[in-house]
């Protein structure tokens, strides 16, 4: 099931998405994205998206810039790895996605495994 979170890390004092099933992620215009595309998605700021991100991850978790990652088994799309940033929008830098790049290879790289 998409819509459940499978392993997350928080920052002190932000909301774990993990213990709130309001956040439909699947039917999320990101995920569809995602869906559609293929490759890693940016958002540097949320306040003129190109994709919308869910309000609840805006309104709920105080999330104002993120970068998700697609996990595609057998063509189809499994899950993702997402990255958010709530203090304030930010330039992801190509660190920063090369780490999430890495992050999407190492868990096909578990499931083909299992």
């Amino acid at each position: 099931d998409v819509n459940g979170v499978v392993a997350e890390s928080c920052a002190p004092g932000v909301n774990s998405i993990a213990h709130t099933p309001s956040l439909h992620q699947r039917s999320a215009a990101t995920a569809m994205w995602l869906e559609r595309n293929r490759r890693i998605l940016v958002q540097n700021d949320f306040s003129d998206p190109v994709v919308r991100p869910p309000q609840a991850l805006i309104d709920q978790y105080g999330t104002q810039c993120q970068m998700m990652g697609p996990v595609v088994r057998e063509g189809a799309l499994t899950g993702w790895i997402s990255v958010h940033y709530n203090p304030a929008p930010r330039v992801w830098s190509p660190e920063d996605v090369a780490a999430l790049e890495q992050a999407v290879r190492t868990a096909h790289s578990v499931l083909d495994r299992a």
